[in-house]
């Protein structure tokens, strides 16, 4: 029976960390007593879902990668010859991604470790802390797993975390939120009108005007949606702080089912009002408008071009 229930659990939570689902048999999720403290489990769980947030291509591109690197390797040791062949070269999309996650990744940790070191990770000792820390920064893009007692964090590491929260996984993979490489591509954008150049470009390729344009569109169109939610928010739920509701609405947006135990004590309205952001969250507002405004039919025109004032 405890062997059966074991298999259960881990096979449960397996999936629930890779689908980035957030689910755990557990009451307290992994807040429960006798698992709070389990910094292996917390790590292997956290690895999951960080790998199931790359997305499917990029994890096949980097696999695809190390076997041409083994395989190379093997030749080179087992030939009496050198043996020179570039291995299958990480494309661009997933240099971006990887690159991008590792950040983020890094900043979230470092940055939570600093600012609860002394609060909510007070009762874990120095190398549990980075591992909660780790945790609590990867969980944020997505994942939805609890280990602290999320009302115990301050306001300096709440930003961080709604920040991630919409920032979220990548692109074809089982996370939410804008997208790493969509947050990637802005980014790399302003730097280069700051540079003064006319073309985005990193590691020797340019990045395509409509990859830079749909962008910029989807970053206005999610802080549209959340914005509007939040306002709504506001009106429907006048006993909760403006914190609070934001937390609430940025981790809704991008179904990562993390609450400062706000949503149990949500209105019948303002539950409709987060319903409505899973769903736009998840299907993107920018799919949303696709399928509903008439595409246009006719391109073998152009008008004259005319520079706006911006600022």
């Amino acid at each position: 029976g405890s062997v059966n229930k074991g298999i259960f659990f881990s096979v449960f939570h397996a999936i629930s960390a890779f689908c980035n689902a957030g689910f755990s048999t557990l009451s307290g999720n992994l807040y429960e007593p006798g698992y709070q403290f389990n910094y292996g489990l917390h790590f292997t769980i956290a690895s999951l879902f960080v790998f199931g947030g790359l997305g499917f291509p990029i994890v096949y591109n980097v696999y695809t990668y190390l076997k041409h690197l083994i395989k190379n390797i093997i030749r080179s040791l087992l030939s009496k010859e050198k043996f020179h062949h570039t291995p299958w070269v990480i494309n661009l999309n997933s240099r971006i991604i990887l690159a991008t996650t590792f950040l983020l990744l890094l900043f979230g940790t470092v940055s939570i470790y600093l600012f609860e070191y002394d609060g909510a990770l007070k009762g874990h000792s120095t190398f549990g802390a980075w591992i909660e820390a780790f945790f609590i920064s990867a969980n944020n893009r997505t994942a939805g797993f609890n280990t602290i007692d999320v009302s115990l964090i301050s306001a300096p590491t709440l930003m961080i975390c709604i920040f991630l929260m919409w920032i979220g996984a990548s692109p074809a993979s089982t996370g939410g939120g804008i997208k790493t490489s969509t947050f990637a591509i802005a980014v790399l954008n302003i730097i280069s009108l700051t540079k003064g150049k006319k073309r985005t470009e990193i590691y020797r390729r340019e990045i395509g005007e409509h990859s830079v344009r749909r962008a910029f569109a989807i970053i206005a169109l999610s802080l549209f949606v959340i914005g509007l939610g939040i306002f709504l928010l506001v009106i429907v739920e006048p006993d909760k702080d403006l914190l609070t509701l934001s937390f609430e609405a940025f981790s809704a947006f991008s179904t990562v089912g993390q609450s400062i135990n706000t949503t149990p004590n949500l209105s019948s309205a303002g539950k409709v009002i987060i319903i409505a952001m899973m769903f736009i969250g998840r299907v993107s507002m920018f799919s949303l408008l696709i399928a509903i405004v008439k595409r246009e039919k006719y391109y073998n025109y152009r008008y004259p071009k005319e520079e706006i004032l911006i600022n």
